[in-house]
């Protein structure tokens, strides 16, 4: 029954608890992830035992279970060392200060993630508003400095995690350091422990000999979930989020399918298209979830997470692909590799009036542009006409992306969009 004549109300009400369905809700319970949790126990258990703390480096897919993993088992050791200081004279407890810092947070168009910010994260982390730093301006070393000062005025044992660890790049200053702070000489009150997080298998594989031997003391792999195990984990939260009578074991057993097919495995996905699907339903007046409920929620999803991608772009392509933009708002795509270029030129000159930046040549375009080909923003076109008309490639958006999409990706990036003359492009 509708119980409000607002218009944010709807007739039902499937959901019961809506932050079961939440990317941050940590479970009290972690399902089929029996292995990954007894070799992270085993890395956390020197802290409990006041101990110095071991590192460890956990790399995956993403929705895969490694941020719900170490937020349990955080929260965990946190509830097991308040119980265990309970019974223990002051001078025999053990201290334990968790510092949370998810890495993509320091990326914006203008400032890539780096050691020196993520660094700049950790100080205002610990400070009071009002007496932070800013990102610019300060000598790296000075950073590092003053990070290591607020760090040492702690006590006990420091467990650092960086979730998103790849965002930092080449940049591994930070990753090098902070493992062996104590050892370096950086700290003598406080240990620190670091717990590095990455959908990256090639950040771990392209890191320098000497950060692996400091932040990968101990690797943890966490695979895709398989049907099955989705079908668990879903079960689990449907029992805790919905209502009985609003869905079925089939509806379960088609989220968890979709996501196991569309999204190689991502407990995520099938969590975010589950509630989808709930929220569809409700906006419907239904009283269950079917299957054309789904069916729409998965292609909002899958909406979303082509304009999320497409924002994940470096600024380059981004430019790139605003000039497609306007060369098909204007029906002039397919286009040849100099059309685009001049297109993109126009773009990056827009962005960037005070000429800071000017755009790359054709063939530093072209490379940028191969990339957006292989991965699946934009479509070749090979042209053939013989011995005497000559050979070309064209381009244009593939199926999944439009101005639309691309437009909606600068927005999210906080960028203004900007409209670019088209005329004088030549097809």
């Amino acid at each position: 029954m509708k119980n409000s004549d607002s218009i944010f109300a709807d007739d039902v009400e499937l959901i019961k608890d809506a932050e079961v369905l939440e990317e941050d809700y940590t479970p009290d319970k972690i399902l089929c992830r029996d292995d990954a949790l007894a070799d992270f126990t085993d890395v956390l258990k020197p802290i409990y035992k006041g101990r110095p703390p071991q590192n460890a480096f956990l790399y995956g897919d993403t929705g895969v279970g490694k941020t719900a993993v170490t937020k349990y088992l955080r929260n965990k050791l946190v509830d097991d060392l308040e119980r265990k200081n309970s019974n223990l004279p002051t001078d025999e407890q053990v201290t334990l200060n968790v510092i949370w810092i998810n890495c993509e947070n320091f990326t914006t168009g203008e400032h890539k993630t780096s050691s020196y910010q993520v660094a700049v994260g950790i100080v205002n982390r610990l400070r009071e508003q009002g007496n932070r730093i800013t990102g610019t301006g300060y000598a790296p070393q000075d950073v590092y400095d003053i990070m290591y000062s607020e760090l040492d005025d702690l006590d006990g044992t420091i467990l650092v995690v960086l979730d998103e660890v790849d965002k930092i790049g080449d940049d591994d200053t930070l990753l090098y350091e902070l493992p062996r702070s104590r050892d370096m000489g950086y700290l003598e009150e406080v240990r620190v422990g670091v717990i590095g997080i990455s959908n990256d298998y090639t950040f771990r594989k392209n890191l320098s000999p000497k950060v692996k031997d400091s932040l990968c003391e101990t690797e943890i792999k966490f695979a895709p979930y398989d049907a099955t195990e989705l079908t668990q984990i879903l079960s689990r939260r449907a029992e805790l989020a919905l209502y009985d009578s609003a869905y079925t074991k089939g509806i379960i057993d088609l989220v968890s399918s979709l996501a196991y097919k569309e999204a190689s495995g991502s407990a995520r996905r099938a969590i975010r298209l589950l509630r989808g699907s709930a929220e569809i339903a409700e906006g419907e007046g239904a009283e269950q979830i079917d299957e054309t409920h789904v069916r729409e929620a998965d292609k909002k999803i899958e909406y979303g997470n082509i304009v999320e991608s497409i924002a994940d772009q470096d600024d380059e392509k981004l430019y790139i692909l605003k000039g497609i933009s306007h060369l098909d708002l204007v029906n002039k795509t397919p286009a040849r590799t100099r059309t685009i270029h001049e297109a993109y030129s126009r773009v990056v000159r827009a962005y960037n009036e005070d000429g800071s930046k000017d755009p790359l040549t054709q063939r530093g375009m072209f490379n940028h542009l191969s990339k957006l080909v292989m991965f699946g923003f934009v479509n070749t076109i090979d042209r053939n006409k013989g011995a005497s008309g000559g050979q070309w490639n064209e381009h244009e958006f593939s199926d999944d992306v439009d101005p639309g999409k691309v437009k909606e990706a600068y927005e999210g990036r906080g960028l203004d969009w900007k409209q670019i003359e088209t005329r004088g492009v030549d097809r």
